[in-house]
């Protein structure tokens, strides 16, 4: 009998996760609690032109990009064109992860350091690499945690943010119908865990629930929903254990 998985995203980041599991009889279903929107941000690009960080000479400190999520890449080389800022997609990327890192060379950046699948492992894997001074500009949401900004500046380095895009909470008369069968909830952060709560009237779904890592888990842990979490904080990982569940 197949097995019904909702995930707090839409239908499109879903495809990699159904890929995952095909022969697992699992079927993955859209819950998009967040809407994804492009933002424009000038304030955060005068920061970056003030900063000294597009001018170039023999001081300028090293320059590198930094991704923390797939929906960032595109955005900023939109954002980028429209600043006439075209220079910052030529520096190197960091990314969160693997799908943060498919979706930069998608988008025609140049990646050059993947991390695990938190943003503190990755601050804390560049803070160990590198050795001099580094401007970071952190294509960003508007919401956004500060365990990798915090890491990187804590290491002496500057993380400049530009904000890209927004994710706001998408009308629960808009979202899909639950359906007479759901076997296990994905919970995707912490804002899609508690706006998965309000959508279905404050009571989570009596099936196993599952978090992408100990952030989102602990966050719907106070909300009252218990969460498992993969040992990778990772689409494979979760896939390997939605399989054995």
């Amino acid at each position: 009998m197949t097995r019904h998985v909702l995930i707090t995203r839409n239908r499109e980041d879903c495809k990699r996760l159904q890929e995952l599991v095909s022969g697992c009889d699992l079927l993955i279903r859209a819950y998009p609690v967040l809407r994804f929107e492009t933002v424009d941000d000038p304030a955060g690009w005068q920061a970056v032109l003030h900063s000294g960080a597009l001018d170039a000479g023999p001081s300028t400190p090293a320059r590198r990009l930094l991704l923390a999520s797939p929906r960032a890449p595109r955005a900023l080389v939109d954002q980028a064109h429209r600043h006439d800022a075209d220079q910052v997609l030529t520096w190197p990327a960091e990314a969160v992860g693997p799908g943060t890192a498919g979706a930069a060379r998608d988008a025609g950046l140049s990646v050059e350091i993947t991390g695990p699948g938190i943003g503190e492992d990755l601050g804390r894997l560049l803070a160990d690499r590198l050795e001099q001074p580094t401007i970071f500009l952190f294509a960003c949401g508007k919401d956004r945690r500060r365990e990798l900004t915090d890491t990187l500046t804590e290491a002496g380095h500057t993380v400049l943010p530009v904000v890209v895009y927004r994710m706001r909470q998408t009308p629960p008369r808009e979202l899909p119908p639950l359906g007479p069968r759901v076997d296990a909830v994905v919970l995707t952060s912490p804002r899609a865990a508690r706006f998965y709560l309000e959508s279905i009237g404050g009571r989570p779904l009596t099936c196993p629930h599952w978090a992408l890592g100990p952030t989102t888990r602990d966050a719907a842990g106070a909300l009252g929903i218990d969460c498992r979490i993969p040992p990778r904080p990772d689409l494979e990982s979760l896939a390997e254990e939605l399989c054995k569940s």
